[in-house]
């Protein structure tokens, strides 16, 4: 039996896709509703991508979904179309997804899709339901079907107008060395609380002013600046510091010698990366395996689809997709200073979200800092002021793989209002 599906477009275009790809119709109508015009568009490109090529995809004008009488009109109008398809082919059954469009345009909707005999669709994301309401049936319950997992991360980013350029995950080489370095990744996120002066520090060594990497070239790749090779520690560090600067030296990723306590060295890209905060990156990818999230990419570099240049792309620490929704993931290794770690949380709190616009997603922020105790704690600021960030600091990072798992399983971040 041919299938049409009618999807209302919303500012969460990844939720139309989900009945789309799972039901597979053989003609698609989508009509722009609460979004413009161009992100239908965006969405019509990645369906033809997706479905197969006798897929016919058709676009509609922008719903007036603030102007009730017209919105009724134009529902009208839409059903009659499809009603004397109907007539031309009796067999073409009819599906109606809403979508998060305003209660008064879905009635409207579900009232005029009568004239074509529209069974109602609902996606209930969070506990991976689709609901079908037939509208020849005398039935009150819907029929319930579970969600499949058919949305993967360039999936949801297309939809929402961003680009997977690359991922560090992406390469072989870089997933074995994470493997390679797995004790000393975990002793230090372990030990985060303790050492946050240090790794604060030798994150200011990397990107800080005069930092050992060279300002990049967009078109060229990173390189060290002369003098890499000569650093220098602002105060004799202490065990377990000493420890930590130990076995960094012994992995290869710094020249560190106890009789030379605050002389250290980066000789190498790798290490620069590292030090410079690639150890929280490929924590935050051993985790995500450990918990069995099923699609995971750490440092990928992501394009606005929306505007005409990218010259500095977004790069978030980790991004994952599990039942159909997205994690985004960004850290904060902040320099030594409480002070200076809450003033630079809360504006990596707020890049977040930048970054992030449009998106629908948990956010999380892993903090990496000397955070005042006696005063207000990151995540008691971002609280108060309501930014809609999850919070894992320095003592919690440990329990990442916990929080990874929760999430997977739930669908939420644990303790999330």
């Amino acid at each position: 039996m041919p299938h049409l599906h009618v999807a209302l477009v919303t500012e969460r275009p990844e939720v139309s896709l989900i009945p789309i790809l799972q039901l597979r119709p053989q003609r698609v109508v989508l009509v722009p509703c609460q979004s413009p015009p161009q992100a239908t568009e965006r969405l019509a490109i990645l369906l033809r991508h997706e479905l197969p090529a006798e897929t016919v995809i058709e676009t509609h004008p922008r719903l007036p979904a603030d102007e009730p009488d017209r919105c009724a009109c134009y529902a009208g109008e839409l059903a009659e179309t499809l009603y004397r398809q109907q007539l031309d082919t009796p067999s073409l059954s009819v599906t109606l997804d809403a979508g998060g469009c305003s209660t008064l345009v879905a009635l409207l909707f579900q009232q005029a899709m009568r004239r074509c005999s529209a069974d109602w669709l609902y996606v209930d994301v969070p506990t991976g339901a689709l609901y079908r309401m037939a509208f020849e049936t005398s039935a009150s319950a819907p029929d319930v079907t579970a969600i499949e997992p058919v949305l993967d991360v360039d999936r949801y980013l297309l939809a929402n107008g961003r680009k997977r350029v690359r991922s560090l995950s992406d390469s072989e080489e870089w997933r074995q060395a994470c493997l390679q370095r797995k004790s000393l990744t975990r002793y230090l996120a372990h030990h985060a609380d303790r050492l946050a002066v240090l790794l604060g520090e030798l994150h200011d060594m990397v990107h800080g002013e005069g930092g050992v990497l060279a300002k990049p070239d967009p078109h060229a790749p990173p390189r060290l600046r002369p003098g890499a090779d000569n650093q220098r520690l602002h105060a004799t560090p202490r065990f377990p510091a000493t420890d930590a600067l130990t076995a960094l030296n012994e992995a290869g990723l710094l020249e560190w010698d106890n009789q030379a306590p605050c002389q250290l060295s980066v000789t190498s890209l790798e290490g620069a990366d590292y030090l410079g905060g690639g150890w929280l990156t490929e924590y935050v990818w051993l985790c995500a395996h450990e918990a069995r999230l099923s699609r995971v990419c750490s440092g990928a570099h992501l394009l606005d689809l929306n505007v005409d240049r990218n010259d500095r792309p977004v790069i978030p620490n980790c991004l994952a997709v599990e039942r159909n929704q997205l994690l985004f993931v960004e850290s904060l290794i902040a320099r030594p200073g409480a002070e200076t770690c809450l003033e630079q949380g809360l504006k990596r709190l707020h890049e977040m979200l930048n970054h992030s616009a449009g998106l629908t997603a948990t956010r999380v922020l892993l903090a990496c800092g000397e955070f005042d105790k006696a005063r207000q704690r990151l995540t008691e600021l971002q609280r108060l002021q309501g930014l809609q960030v999850e919070v894992v600091e320095n003592a919690d990072l440990k329990h990442l793989p916990r929080l990874l798992a929760s999430w997977k399983e739930n669908g939420e971040w644990p303790g999330a209002d």
